[in-house]
């Protein structure tokens, strides 16, 4: 097991609820949310380390921002098709 280092963790501690909060918002979803934000933060620290920076805030934010897009577009799109029955206005008439 790592040690986390106390400037991580604070970080880890101040974004967090920010994250999952905006992320809540964005897709209704509390325990979805709470998958994303952990993500998007595993992610970031695997690519800067999470380091301390001017745009941190921004970079997570957009981020999470486009994970819930995706997610949102991955519930939109996998939806099973919907059969629409046709109308009696609609149906052939036999009679013409």
């Amino acid at each position: 097991m790592k040690a986390i280092k106390p400037s991580l963790a604070h970080t880890i501690c101040y974004y967090s609820p920010l994250l999952e909060r905006y992320a809540r918002r964005l897709i209704n979803n509390e325990a979805v949310a709470r998958v994303l934000v952990t993500e998007v933060l595993e992610d970031q620290y695997e690519i800067d380390k999470l380091a301390p920076s001017d745009h941190l805030r921004q970079v997570l934010k957009s981020d999470l921002g486009n994970r819930c897009l995706y997610f949102k577009l991955s519930q939109i799109f996998d939806r099973p098709l919907i059969k629409i029955t046709l109308n009696s206005k609609f149906a052939t008439d036999n009679n013409y």
